[in-house]
């Protein structure tokens, strides 16, 4: 890729070793020019680490959000890194993951209805092999940034062989019924976050193997559904641009 997607951890200190884990695992697409990761132990002595989280925060294509108890408690992270990928993600400038390393309820965390990595968002310290966990969480982030790849592709192809469509070449009725499939799909969008977190949280709390085996099904068919949204969200904003 000319230009390689831009990665942001936004983590808790205290889980800096599995931080680095992750980047381990993520090595091969940064080989492959892939990915550019940045975090902040790769502010050089006398930078201004504020300033400079900030310009990294504001530039990524995808944040990673390594969600554990460290992460929640963290003024910084939760009230400041968090909110501002969240508000980067509800503008569609970013893409927000979040990364479960630890077990911690984050159930009502404003992040809840976004599909979250590994699978099932099982925790990583909780798998029995961790090496299949990370292998599993990058081959999640490997499958969105091969999305971001062909949405850039298909888009620099659109504008080369056809004029591009602004939003003074919609007519009034066309743009009206945009928007209306746009509100309506918004609403299928909340109403499928809304479920998804409630049987995640349901699923963090069963004990019976045969339940949480439904559930498990449930959930993997709600992401399904929330990433079809999404993809249509997408498709219908940038006929709007």
């Amino acid at each position: 890729m000319s230009n390689p997607v831009k990665l942001f951890f936004s983590y808790s200190h205290k889980d800096e070793v599995l931080r680095d884990e992750l980047a381990t695992h993520l090595s091969m697409m940064k080989r492959q020019g892939v990915i550019e990761a940045w975090h902040d132990r790769e502010i050089s002595a006398g930078g201004e680490w504020a300033n400079a989280i900030d310009d990294n925060l504001n530039a990524a294509d995808i944040i990673l959000l390594l969600v554990s108890a460290n992460f929640v408690d963290s003024d910084y992270c939760y009230d400041i890194e968090m909110q501002r990928a969240m508000e980067r993600h509800e503008a569609r400038e970013a893409r927000v993951i979040p990364i479960i390393l630890k077990p911690v309820d984050w159930s009502d965390a404003p992040f809840a209805k976004l599909q979250g990595l590994p699978k099932n968002v099982k925790a990583v310290t909780t798998w029995q092999d961790r090496d299949e966990a990370f292998l599993n969480i990058a081959q999640g982030i490997r499958r969105v940034v091969e999305e971001m790849a062909k949405s850039k592709t298909s888009s620099t192809a659109s504008e080369t062989t056809t004029p591009a469509m602004t939003s003074g070449e919609l007519t009034d009725r066309q743009r009206r019924r945009l928007k209306q499939e746009e509100d309506s799909l918004q609403q299928q969008y909340d109403r499928e976050s809304e479920k998804l977190s409630r049987l995640r949280q349901a699923y963090s709390i069963e004990t019976d193997t045969a339940t949480k085996f439904k559930l498990e099904k449930q959930i993997q068919e709600s992401e399904t559904e929330l990433h079809r949204l999404d993809r249509q969200l997408e498709e219908i904003e940038q006929k709007l641009v």
